[in-house]
Protein backbone atom coordinates (compact mmCIF):
# COMPACT_ATOMS: atom_id res chain seq x y z
CA UNK A 1 0.00 0.00 0.00
CA UNK A 2 1.40 3.39 -0.92
CA UNK A 3 1.23 6.40 1.33
CA UNK A 4 -1.17 9.03 0.05
CA UNK A 5 0.42 12.43 -0.54
CA UNK A 6 -1.31 15.48 0.92
CA UNK A 7 -1.27 18.78 -0.90
CA UNK A 8 1.02 21.51 0.36
CA UNK A 9 -0.01 25.15 0.22
CA UNK A 10 1.72 28.43 0.91
CA UNK A 11 0.49 31.15 3.25
CA UNK A 12 -0.51 33.22 0.21
CA UNK A 13 -2.67 30.36 -1.10
CA UNK A 14 -4.36 29.99 2.29
CA UNK A 15 -5.02 33.74 2.42
CA UNK A 16 -6.43 33.64 -1.11
CA UNK A 17 -8.89 30.93 -0.01
CA UNK A 18 -10.11 33.33 2.72
CA UNK A 19 -10.95 36.37 0.61
CA UNK A 20 -7.39 37.72 0.87
CA UNK A 21 -7.87 38.64 4.54
CA UNK A 22 -4.37 38.29 6.00
CA UNK A 23 -5.34 39.60 9.45
CA UNK A 24 -8.19 37.09 9.74
CA UNK A 25 -5.93 34.17 8.78
CA UNK A 26 -3.30 35.23 11.32
CA UNK A 27 -6.04 35.55 13.98
CA UNK A 28 -7.24 32.02 13.17
CA UNK A 29 -3.71 30.73 13.67
CA UNK A 30 -3.30 32.68 16.91
CA UNK A 31 -6.62 31.24 18.14
CA UNK A 32 -5.25 27.76 17.29
CA UNK A 33 -8.06 26.86 14.91
CA UNK A 34 -5.18 25.52 12.84
CA UNK A 35 -1.67 25.06 14.13
CA UNK A 36 1.48 25.85 12.23
CA UNK A 37 5.15 25.40 12.90
CA UNK A 38 7.10 28.63 12.81
CA UNK A 39 5.90 31.91 11.35
CA UNK A 40 2.59 31.70 9.48
CA UNK A 41 4.00 33.47 6.41
CA UNK A 42 6.77 30.86 6.08
CA UNK A 43 4.81 27.74 6.99
CA UNK A 44 3.54 25.05 4.67
CA UNK A 45 -0.16 24.15 4.94
CA UNK A 46 -1.86 20.80 4.37
CA UNK A 47 -5.15 19.97 2.72
CA UNK A 48 -6.62 19.30 6.16
CA UNK A 49 -5.61 22.79 7.32
CA UNK A 50 -7.12 24.31 4.17
CA UNK A 51 -10.37 22.43 4.79
CA UNK A 52 -10.46 23.54 8.43
CA UNK A 53 -9.72 27.18 7.69
CA UNK A 54 -12.34 27.26 4.91
CA UNK A 55 -14.89 25.80 7.33
CA UNK A 56 -13.93 28.43 9.90
CA UNK A 57 -14.25 31.13 7.24
CA UNK A 58 -17.78 29.97 6.34
CA UNK A 59 -18.82 29.93 10.00
CA UNK A 60 -17.31 33.34 10.60
CA UNK A 61 -19.00 34.81 7.52
CA UNK A 62 -22.40 33.10 7.83
CA UNK A 63 -22.87 33.78 11.54
CA UNK A 64 -20.86 37.02 11.67
CA UNK A 65 -18.83 35.33 14.40
CA UNK A 66 -15.61 36.67 15.82
CA UNK A 67 -12.52 34.48 15.58
CA UNK A 68 -12.80 33.35 19.26
CA UNK A 69 -16.49 32.50 18.73
CA UNK A 70 -15.60 30.63 15.53
CA UNK A 71 -12.97 28.63 17.43
CA UNK A 72 -15.57 27.68 20.07
CA UNK A 73 -18.12 26.67 17.43
CA UNK A 74 -15.53 24.47 15.70
CA UNK A 75 -14.53 22.90 19.01
CA UNK A 76 -18.17 22.04 19.75
CA UNK A 77 -18.66 20.64 16.24
CA UNK A 78 -15.53 18.50 16.66
CA UNK A 79 -16.83 17.15 19.98
CA UNK A 80 -20.23 16.41 18.45
CA UNK A 81 -18.60 14.53 15.58
CA UNK A 82 -16.53 12.49 18.05
CA UNK A 83 -19.64 11.61 20.05
CA UNK A 84 -21.49 10.55 16.90
CA UNK A 85 -18.62 8.24 15.99
CA UNK A 86 -19.00 6.59 19.38
CA UNK A 87 -15.74 7.68 20.84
Amino acid sequence: MTEQQDIQLTFEEIVCACDNNIDWVVSVIEEEIISVHGKPQQASYSGFQLSRIRRAHRISRDFEASVPATALILQLLDELETLRKGG
